[in-house]
């Protein structure tokens, strides 16, 4: 019960502090969508790592100084976290709230990066032509030279140098994005209805 007095609260709160991608102009945007936590994915896919707090510290703490790392809530998790996480994530000088009602495709062809630990926001980037920071080590996604799996906080300082050095027009872009597009494409079925 106290999630769904919450939720509209939360909501609120995030809708009234967070930022769209037009506010944000003049920074390289760094695009975090949060799991739902717990969740069922999270925890099997991910079980080496799935502490959203310690991620968003050590992307925070990795980033030059004309970056905004862009924290969105996962739509079904209004009320699940307290405000109290979500001021925490306010006090850190170079992380904002996304706006609620844009979506996760904005953001990403917004981003400069996106950072992942599970879900379809690392296979999503990779279509827009985006790098990719996976804190998941089970992701497919994590083969291709775009994507950088992360197991530390040094080898995410080094990651984002690594990716941030990638031309934006480079030809891996487009290498991960047909690797993927084909692996997609030979481990699918047709479901005859």
């Amino acid at each position: 019960a106290p999630r769904q007095f919450r939720r509209p609260y939360i909501y609120n709160y995030i809708k009234k502090y967070g930022k769209k991608p037009s506010e944000l102009r003049g920074y390289k945007i760094v695009y975090l969508p949060l799991n739902l936590e717990p969740e069922h994915s999270l925890l099997l896919f991910s079980p080496e790592f799935n502490n959203s707090m310690e991620l968003i510290a050590w992307v925070s703490k990795s980033l030059p100084a004309d970056f905004l790392l862009v924290v969105k809530e996962q739509p079904f998790s209004y009320g699940m976290r307290s405000k109290h996480y979500y001021d925490n994530l306010r006090r850190i000088g170079n992380v904002v709230l996304a706006y609620p009602s844009i979506t996760s495709w904005e953001w990403i062809n917004s981003a400069d990066l996106v950072t992942t630990i599970t879900g379809t926001s690392g296979i999503e980037a990779v279509y827009f032509e985006k790098p990719v920071l996976s804190f998941g080590k089970h992701q497919a996604i994590n083969c291709l030279p775009t994507v950088h799996y992360i197991n530390s906080f040094d080898s995410t300082k080094e990651a984002i140098c690594e990716l941030m050095a990638i031309p934006e027009n480079d030809k891996l872009f487009k290498v991960s994005k047909e690797a993927l597009y084909q692996a997609q494409i030979n481990s699918s079925f047709e479901l005859l209805g």
